[in-house]
């Protein structure tokens, strides 16, 4: 009776699958740990950390899109690449708002709120 070992290939496919999961579950930690992060410091910085993550999301749909566009007809080319891009522009714009309020807008917000505290407590 022969013995069936594990081949040269299958034993690389699964090392690469291995990988390939521990490296979405890295991924995914540290996106879940960066977006509770700018949730518990400010609003605006979890908007603009939900933003980054949705670009690179949109930037991994449209690398794919064009690998494999062979796949595609005209018409479902057109519009996965067009929304795509437009989702990434939307988003930017987006990101770069809540990123300007949130170094802008929110020590303007702060000082004052500190100001009137001191103020209202002068003896």
């Amino acid at each position: 009776m022969k013995e069936a070992f594990v081949s040269q290939s299958e034993n690389d496919d699964i090392v690469k699958d291995v990988f390939i999961i521990i490296g979405y579950s890295v991924a995914s930690i540290v996106i879940v740990l960066s977006l509770l992060w700018g949730y518990n410091t400010n609003t605006n910085l979890f908007i603009a950390i939900y933003s980054l993550v949705i670009i690179l999301y949109n930037v991994m749909i449209i690398s794919i899109v064009v690998m494999n566009k062979n796949i595609y007809d005209s018409t479902s080319y057109t519009v996965i690449f067009g929304t795509t891009i437009f989702s990434i522009f939307l988003t930017f714009f987006i990101g770069v708002f809540f990123v300007y309020k949130y170094f802008v807008v929110s020590p303007l917000k702060d000082t004052r709120i500190i100001q009137s505290v001191n103020n209202s407590y002068n003896y």
